[in-house]
């Protein structure tokens, strides 16, 4: 697997490439992970967001009524932090198909950002069991 990532001197977010297929109905994660110089960055915006379609532009994905949103952090030292984010659409619907990105914002504005994750959202596959019942 391809990690990706954009990165700046003091701000990196990573995540392996790839394409999801989760069914219908069904949840589907993202995760990224953002490695940062706390003394060079100061606070930083992890999000993910979805791109509109045939458009550079994105959204956040931030509906909690549709996502669940994680956040973990950790000191390694004086300066660098490492905050993963996992994002879960909680119940896909065809609608949640398209491209995905992580960024990551410093208070300065400085941005890092991960390649695309793509959505493919499968129908749901319902197995029916078929008895046969034989009247005398």
């Amino acid at each position: 697997r391809q990690i990706s990532f954009l990165m700046v001197n003091f701000l990196m977010v990573r995540y392996p490439q790839r394409t999801i297929e989760p069914p219908r109905g069904s949840s589907a994660k993202l995760s990224c992970e953002a490695n940062y110089d706390f003394g060079k960055c100061g606070v930083v915006h992890v999000v993910w967001h979805r791109l509109q379609e045939n458009s550079e532009t994105s959204s956040e994905l931030t509906d909690p009524d549709h996502y669940l949103t994680t956040v973990n952090e950790t000191i390694s030292d004086d300066k660098w932090r490492r905050r993963q984010v996992v994002t879960e659409i909680m119940s896909v619907t065809r609608s949640d198909g398209g491209r995905y990105q992580c960024k990551a914002t410093c208070e300065s504005g400085e941005q890092a950002m991960g390649h695309f994750i793509t959505i493919e959202v499968k129908s749901r596959c319902i197995r029916k069991s078929l008895f046969l019942i034989r009247l005398r």
